[in-house]
């Protein structure tokens, strides 16, 4: 499962800043879930086999089935067994064609079986059932919104602008709501399913395509055998107007892209690196991909990000992008990630959901592997930055332990710390054991477990058999307890020797106080080195010889710790360690000290207005790594100060020859207060630019100036549906605020989802703010059915903000008062307390 966090960070996110800042503060003690324990499932009776006859019913949205279940024993003598089955119509159950008895509360399904069975036996069941998802209360989690297993997406083909799709979703427990099952990641079965659609459609499913088969009444049937165990929650069908692409470049097995008719041209493009990254990771573990056939497809209205069913992944349709949008960027991390739980999540599954790190920490890790291997250490490093600040931020608000038995609800286990921490304290495992032994372990460890599920002891005893040593300190203070280290750290130089000072700072109320293998990089006048130590103290003192007083002391060089170091150090020191530094993690952290402006600040302080730091601005918008370039237009942003024209030509030289859009676009951005006749004709260059990115730069930008082709240079861009795009013309349109314009701005929020959606709203506020009451009040069931039921928090927030925009109408009160008494999100829910105690 991957989590489409999908931030764009060259944006700004206002409302997405503000709530967080509500219920995220900093230094605060965070006590760990103390809920009820969450043992994994007894094991009654095994899986052995499951077979499905399934046809879709789109006018119902109901699915008619025929399960045939073959199960054993697990190890006590059974007269009876209970199945998952939620919300299903049970027509009959029956074995050897006579009817069972059977009782069923909607969620389970408990049959007699009329005899014993021992775990010598292995017995089968026929279940006709029609399964009802759209009938089940809905929940889920920040990863996956929503649980009802089964999707029917514009069933009635009544939505022009959507295509018919069928598709499903398992994790965590959901497949037991299209097919009887035992819904728990410690069973694994094979499976045959049969399912039969219009001719016209297309379908995917776990395993191979065995025969399709031409029925009488327009029908086919196509039937999907996969051999292999697997757990239930990775089964998957889907349905709709698809076109495959088998990659040409794969001959072991069949790699397949299944993606809607007008991205038919760019599936090579989004997906075929796909090969390459099965050879790199067969190569890495030295384990051989295990299954069928590697399918990936992209579906509409997806409930998360992507998810690894077996053979079979599925993506969200954020992964269909045209060659303008990926110019920007593709989605390799996403692509890497579901392919690499196809060995650990998949050939080996978590035991039980409180071990999901053994599944997601893994996959998170692989997007660092496959980018560390293929763009190079500085896009490695990049995502491992991003990850370990993703779950920094998360930690202001919960720390837990990674494994965790006392969550509150399954669903609370997909989060940053399952993920991003996860993935990386499987990087600092590496660094303690070193990567031969590392890879050797995870060989080791799969071989093992294949086809079996694993708990984190069973990793832990895995890397102790390979190495040889006790790593029971790591696993307990990494995986099984709460927070992590804070080191406050200063050093000095007395007689030949650097005394460094080392205090683990973090509330130790539930967060241990560490042990840490750390580096230490000194750099002085004629010499650099490393010296490692080890922090295992609240407190420690630590004496490094140096011929000369030192000109830079680095802790943690790599940047591989799972945490935070305070290490103060003067505006001087900062810039010699920038250009001293090979580091990109270490220069965007000098440069976000720079620049760094408290928000309780009143001075209008612009850092770029010192001197020195202005021309380490200007020096790093030439660095190699486009991500320090980036950072260094970014707070050269509307410069007006000594030295402009040198700040101007910096910016211009970006417009016009960075090799990354992202770069381009952020340069014309800092520009767009710079009024001239050559940036306006740079700017109007950018609208041809290659990507959509840069194009909404420079409609930004040009209009900034409010040009007299303003009208005719929008209405060029209105029919745009990229969100960047769009974006910067409906700026236009909401400070023009024209009644004309309300039907525009509705059609293109109705087709909008997610982060796009997120980022629009706020545009649509000032729009209607601007507006008359009459078309305010157009806008208010739009409105309420966002901020009532969208499936992503922040996007319910984001609607809810822009209700609160016209709230000066009764009618839109009363809405926003029923809107928060109904809310359920925990995050929303203490948003909007404080929305009402202000």
């Amino acid at each position: 499962m991957f989590e489409e966090k999908g931030m764009r960070f060259f944006l700004s996110f206002v409302f997405f800043g503000w709530c967080i800042s509500v219920f995220a503060q900093e230094n605060t003690i965070v006590a760990p879930t103390k809920g009820q324990y969450n043992p994994s499932r007894t094991k009654e009776v095994d899986l052995v086999h499951t077979k499905l006859e399934l046809k879709p019913d789109w006018k119902n949205q109901w699915l008619l089935g025929k399960a045939t279940i073959t199960l054993k024993p697990h190890f006590y003598p059974q007269t009876q067994v209970s199945l998952d089955a939620k919300g299903f119509e049970i027509k009959e159950v029956t074995q050897n064609n006579k009817p069972l008895k059977f009782e069923y509360n909607k969620l389970v399904l408990k049959v007699d079986l009329a005899q014993v069975y021992t775990r010598k036996d292995t017995f089968s069941l026929q279940i006709t059932y029609i399964a009802k998802p759209n009938e089940l209360p809905t929940g889920g989690s920040d990863a996956i919104t929503s649980d009802k297993g089964l999707y029917f997406i514009n069933p009635l083909g009544t939505e022009l602008d959507k295509p018919q799709q069928i598709w499903t979703q398992g994790e965590t427990e959901a497949n037991s709501c299209w097919f009887p099952t035992i819904d728990s990641p410690n069973q694994k079965m094979t499976q045959d399913i049969f399912l039969t659609v219009e001719s016209k459609f297309t379908t995917l499913s776990n395993g191979k395509l065995i025969s399709s088969k031409l029925n009488s009444d327009g029908t086919r049937t196509d039937y999907w055998k996969q051999s292999k165990p697997a757990a239930p929650y990775l089964t998957m069908i889907a349905v709709g107007d698809f076109k495959k692409i088998i990659d040409p470049n794969f001959k072991d097995f069949e790699v397949s892209y299944f993606v809607e008719p007008k991205f038919e041209k760019y599936a090579m493009n989004i997906f075929g690196r796909t090969p390459e990254m099965i050879r790199y990771f067969e190569k890495l573990l030295g384990v051989k991909f295990q299954w069928e056939k590697y399918a990936q497809m992209a579906v509409r209205d997806y409930v998360s990000g992507a998810m690894e069913n077996t053979t079979a992944t599925i993506h969200g349709e954020f992964i269909q992008k045209d060659n303008h949008q990926l110019v920007d960027d593709n989605d390799d991390g996403v692509i890497a990630h579901e392919l690499f739980h196809h060995w650990f999540g998949d050939l080996v599954t978590c035991e039980s959901w409180a071990n999901l790190p053994l599944n997601e920490a893994f996959a998170n890790y692989a997007e660092y592997l496959w980018a560390n291997y293929k763009y190079g250490k500085d896009e490695g490093d990049l995502v491992s930055f991003i990850a370990l600040n993703q779950y920094l931020d998360e930690s202001k608000e919960k720390q837990e332990p990674l494994i965790r038995f006392q969550y509150n609800d399954k669903e609370d286990m997909f989060d940053s710390h399952s993920y991003a921490k996860g993935g990386r304290i499987l990087h600092m495992l590496r660094n303690v054991v070193g990567d031969e032994a590392f890879f050797e372990a995870l060989k080791q460890y799969l071989l093992q477990y294949s086809y079996k599920t694993a708990e984190i002891e069973d990793l832990r005893i895995v890397f102790e058999n390979v190495t040889g040593q006790d790593l029971h300190w790591f696993f307990e203070q990494w995986f099984l307890k709460p927070g992590h280290p804070i080191l406050k750290v200063s050093h000095d130089y007395k007689e030949g020797k650097i005394l460094l000072n080392i205090k683990q700072i973090q509330d130790t109320t539930y967060t241990p106080i560490y042990r840490i293998p750390l580096k230490v990089f000194v750099k002085t006048e004629g010499e650099e080195f490393v010296k490692e130590i080890v922090i295992d103290k609240k407190q420690q003192s630590f004496e490094i010889a140096a011929s000369f007083s030192p000109k830079m002391v680095l802790l943690d060089p790599e940047n591989i710790l799972v945490g935070k170091i305070e290490h103060p150090k003067s505006k001087d020191e900062l810039i010699y360690q920038f250009y001293n530094s090979a580091n990109i993690i270490t220069k965007l952290n000098v440069l976000d000290s720079l620049t760094f402006i408290p928000e309780e600040d009143t001075t209008f302080y612009y850092p770029a207005a010192d001197k020195k730091i202005r021309q380490l601005l200007i020096d790093a918008t030439k660095d190699k790594f486009w991500r320090v370039r980036q950072f260094a237009v970014q707070k050269l942003f509307d410069y007006d100060g000594e030295d402009f024209l040198e700040v101007e030509r910096a910016l211009q030289y970006r417009v016009i020859h960075d090799e990354r859009s992202y770069v381009r676009a952020d340069a014309i951005l800092a520009m767009k207060g710079f009024q001239n006749s050559h940036n306006d004709k740079l700017f109007r260059e950018a609208l041809n630019d290659s990507s959509y990115t840069v194009q909404a730069a420079a409609i930004e930008a040009l209009l900034a100036t409010k040009p007299v082709d303003a009208l005719e240079l929008v209405l060029k861009f209105e029919t745009s549906t990229d969100p960047n795009i769009f974006a910067a013309v409906a700026n236009y349109f909401a400070e023009e605020a024209s009644p004309l314009r309300f039907d525009w701005f509705m059609i293109h929020l109705k087709q909008m989802k997610g982060n796009d959606l997120y980022q629009v709203l706020g545009i649509f506020g000032t729009y209607l703010v601007k507006s008359s009451t009459e078309i305010q009040l157009k806008s208010v069931p739009l409105l309420k059915q966002i901020a009532q039921n969208d499936s992503q928090w922040y996007v319910r927030f984001a609607g809810m903000q822009t209700l609160n925009l016209i709230s000066d109408n009764k009618e839109v009160k009363v809405i926003i008062k029923e809107i928060t008494d109904a809310e359920k999100d925990e995050r929303l829910k203490k948003i909007y307390k404080q929305f009402k105690d202000i």
